[in-house]
C-alpha cells in the first residue's frame, strides 16, 4: 500500500472518530465488503456505503462505541488499524474498553475492504445485551 492508501484509511477512522459520518462514508467504494467478525450480535457482511450505515445502526442498537486511539499500519498489500476503543452498553451504561484490528484494502483512492476483529467478542456480546 502506499502513502496515499494510508492517508485514506487515516482520513476514514480521523471522520468516524470526529463523528463525521459522512465524511467517513466518501472513503468507501460503492462496492467495498466490510466483513464484521463473526459471532458479533452485530456480525455480518455489508456493502458499499448503505451496507456500512446499516453496521453502524445495527451496533448502535446495544453499545455507543468510541475510538480512543489508532494506530495505522502499513502491511504491505493492506493497512492494518490498531484501535482502543471504548463501547459503553445502551441499557445499563457501563463501558469495557478494548482493542480492535482492523484490516483495510484500498483501490483506486477508495477503501474496498474492511475486516474487523475483536480482543474479546464475548465481553463486548455480553455488554451489548445488558439491560
Amino acid at each position: 500500500m502506499s502513502e496515499a492508501d494510508k492517508q485514506v484509511v487515516k482520513g476514514f477512522v480521523d471522520a468516524f472518530i470526529r463523528g463525521d459520518l459522512e465524511d467517513a462514508l466518501t472513503r468507501l467504494a460503492d462496492d467495498a465488503v466490510v466483513d464484521e467478525a463473526d459471532g458479533m450480535d452485530f456480525s455480518g457482511t455489508f456493502t458499499g456505503p448503505d451496507g456500512f450505515v446499516k453496521l453502524i445502526e445495527k451496533m448502535a442498537a446495544g453499545v455507543e462505541p468510541r475510538i480512543d486511539s489508532n494506530t495505522l499500519i502499513d502491511g504491505g498489500d493492506v493497512i492494518v488499524s490498531r484501535l482502543e476503543m471504548t463501547f459503553t452498553s445502551k441499557g445499563s451504561g457501563r463501558s469495557l474498553p478494548t482493542r480492535v484490528t482492523e484490516i483495510y484494502t484500498v483501490r483506486d483512492g477508495k477503501i474496498v475492504g474492511l475486516d474487523s476483529f475483536y480482543k474479546d467478542p464475548v465481553a463486548i456480546n455480553a455488554l451489548y445485551n445488558e439491560k
